[in-house]
């Protein structure tokens, strides 16, 4: 199951199951990641979980930012919407969450996609 784990100085604080189709992230408390931190937006992101359309029985993590005031970051850089990759760092405020997607070493063949 592909997870975001909240990570700070290296130690694993927390991790949060990517396990709906829409997953909130903000500071508001109904947002399923809620993080407390004056820097996230009430409603600050989300993640859209859609079937892969080159493998079965996976998924793509698509993060959105939700025009939120400080923005999100996936490796130190802005994003407006991006397709989240194994070992990508999210960070919202000065939080950062670890995307990790729960599929260890596949016994399949992988599909090479470019970034174009």
């Amino acid at each position: 199951m592909a997870k975001l784990i909240l990570t700070h100085d290296g130690v694993n604080l927390r991790d949060y199951l990517l396990n709906k189709e829409r997953i909130t992230i903000g500071r508001n408390p109904e947002s399923d990641i809620q993080l407390d931190d004056s820097a996230i937006s009430s409603k600050h992101a989300v993640i859209d979980r859609v079937k892969s359309e080159y493998l079965d029985d996976h998924f793509d993590f698509y993060l959105e930012d939700l025009k939120s005031t400080n923005g999100t970051r996936v490796n130190k850089v802005g994003i407006d919407r991006h397709l989240l990759k194994q070992g990508d760092v999210v960070q919202v405020g000065k939080h950062k969450l670890l995307f990790d997607t729960g599929q260890g070493d596949l016994e399949e063949t992988a599909i090479y996609l470019p970034d174009n």
